[in-house]
């Protein structure tokens, strides 16, 4: 019975059920890699369809709903995925409207459009487009591409335009972030059968901070990494550094580590990072056996992958370069992932 119903998750795209499903079955192994690799198909084709109502400008001010989008664009490993873009909002009907939801980039791998398309965002994503009609959203992402295998849709209100049409039945795994009032009542509940009805996932969340870790989760998912395992820390000055550790699983080549934060006056690096093993050092980015650090880095985000692994404890630590939003302390998000791809 247990194997009919792994097999229906596979069948269906639920990536992160199907995961839960096997972690339960006698005798799963309790590697996360070997769990993830035994269970997944990496996505080849995303489709992002992004709320861009005008109550955004108060709900996200900081545009961290392009941020995630564009750390998503950076993270290593993605750049032969096909990535398109739609935002939405809603028309009241005065002429010269911005229409419902409109492309912000088509369909391309990633690679060498990956500065067109945080271009497009930033022009595209500027909480300008009325009121929130998913009808428009959904109408817009399956004309611009049909052929998706995975979609994520981030609002932070309800649909207010008429009668929803459930257009996003018959399609892909949908990812939901849903914050603000989205999350409420009966349009959190629409959000969340979106996300069932689809076989995606939905993330409710109670404002923009989350979302850069929340699309990370979502990426590392749809690219077969293990499941994040997530450190949050407070700063309150530049200098200070907090140190991690996370053991290397037996099959895994290579790991990710997402910094996140919320403000682009503010800066976190990376540093230390080495590999221990019965309280040696086996490993370092410099020497010894070396691991292999790949960089990318956004205003309000640090991505590093670690390749070259070997088994032991990854340790490393995060440092705040710069405090310069004024809070009294400042929240980092740190997610490390691991995956048997190099």
């Amino acid at each position: 019975m247990k194997s009919r119903r792994i097999a229906a998750l596979a069948g269906t795209g639920g990536v992160a059920a199907l995961v839960s499903a096997l972690a339960l079955a006698p005798g799963a192994p309790a590697d996360p890699v070997a769990l993830a690799a035994a269970s997944c198909t990496p996505v080849s084709n995303i489709e992002a369809i992004i709320d861009d109502s005008g109550s955004m400008s108060i709900t996200d001010p900081d545009k961290l709903r392009v941020a995630a989008l564009n750390l998503l664009i950076d993270t290593p490993g993605n750049e032969k995925i096909l990535l398109g873009a739609v935002e939405f909002g809603g028309s009241y009907g005065f002429p010269g409207e911005p229409p419902a939801a409109d492309t912000v980039f088509p369909p391309e791998a990633i690679g060498a459009n990956a500065a067109a398309m945080k271009a497009a965002l930033k022009a595209r994503v500027n909480a300008d487009n009325g009121v929130t009609d998913y009808n428009a959203a959904f109408d817009r992402a399956r004309a611009d591409d049909p052929n998706a295998k995975a979609r994520i849709f981030l609002t932070d209100g309800g649909h207010n335009v008429g009668t929803y049409n459930n257009g996003h039945q018959g399609g892909p795994p949908t990812y939901v972030i849903g914050f603000s009032s989205a999350t409420s009542g009966e349009d959190g509940q629409r959000l969340q059968q979106i996300a069932d009805d689809t076989h995606g996932r939905y993330f409710p969340q109670t404002d923009s901070s989350s979302l850069q870790a929340v699309m990370n989760e979502i990426g590392t998912t749809l690219t077969c990494q293990s499941p994040p395992k997530q450190f949050r820390d407070a700063f309150a000055r530049a200098g200070q550094s907090k140190q991690h550790a996370v053991a290397i699983a037996s099959k895994a080549k290579s790991a990710q580590l997402t910094l996140s934060w919320s403000s682009p006056l503010d800066r976190f690096t990376i540093a230390g990072v080495r590999i221990v093993k019965r309280g040696r050092v086996v490993a370092v980015a410099a020497r010894k056996r070396h691991l292999k650090l790949t960089t990318r880095k956004g205003d309000t985000f640090l991505v590093v992958k670690v390749g070259n692994l070997t088994r032991g404890k990854l340790q490393f630590k995060v440092r705040a370069t710069r405090i310069g939003s004024g809070a009294p302390r400042v929240n980092l998000t740190t997610q490390v992932t691991q995956s048997r791809r190099r």
